[in-house]
């Protein structure tokens, strides 16, 4: 039950967590490359669940699919320099080892209990989609959502994401690992952007999380036009 109490654990982690110092990095054009192109396997998987219903997409489906991929490339464009400063790459071996680890009984129910409830909410969408593409607008909702949050309370929802994604050796029960992958569904694509921008100074920080939650919307709206 201590999962879905979080608010004394949480509340540490917000004060400590903007008092961390930033350390100051030189300009590197390789955490720039690293950015973009681990940004863009993200795109390449909402492109592959796209094109599984490409016989349902609507006449001018080709081009809102390109204006929809687009959006997503001008913010990565648009966040290459910052990124070059800022980044922090994951290595491909830490995440080739968190998709193949071995994994306990709890943490395949607790995924398979996210998986049956984002399911069971998509299906039940007013929204004409096909399966699996009807998952992209609950994502792309719940993103923005978290995104414009994100705008004013940034650094607590960094940590929200952390205290639920990091499952700790005493708490591996079904319900810690359901919250956990809730939170890399909901929040997991919002926390990269802002994991990022939270080391930019304030102005800057602000006006890209302003320009995220603005993309993310557009989008909730570009992708209903995909489709019939």
């Amino acid at each position: 039950m201590k999962v879905l109490f979080p608010s004394s654990k949480l509340k540490q982690q917000v004060r400590t967590f903007p008092l961390k110092k930033k350390n100051k990095k030189n300009f590197s054009i390789k955490r720039g490359a690293a950015f973009f192109l681990e940004s863009n396997l993200f795109v390449l998987l909402i492109l592959a669940i796209l094109l599984i219903n490409k016989n349902y997409w609507d006449e001018d489906g080709s081009i809102m699919v390109f204006i929809f991929i687009s959006g997503f490339e001008l913010l990565f464009i648009l966040l290459f320099v910052p990124a070059c400063f800022f980044y922090e790459p994951v290595r491909i071996k830490r995440i080739i080892q968190s998709i193949f680890k071995k994994r306990e009984k709890n943490e395949w129910i607790g995924m398979a209990l996210v998986f049956f409830l984002a399911t069971l909410i998509s299906l039940g969408l007013i929204f004409d989609m096909p399966y699996p593409s009807i998952y992209l607008p609950v994502w792309l909702a719940v993103s923005w959502v978290c995104a414009f949050v994100s705008i004013f309370i940034q650094h607590f929802v960094i940590a929200y994401y952390y205290f639920n994604v990091n499952v700790e050796n005493g708490q591996k029960s079904i319900f810690n690992y359901f919250f956990k992958y809730s939170a890399l569904f909901i929040m997991g694509f919002n926390h990269y952007i802002q994991l990022l921008l939270s080391k930019m100074p304030f102005l800057l920080n602000k006006l890209f999380a302003i320009l995220t939650f603005l993309v993310l919307i557009l989008q909730s709206f570009v992708i209903l036009g995909v489709y019939d």
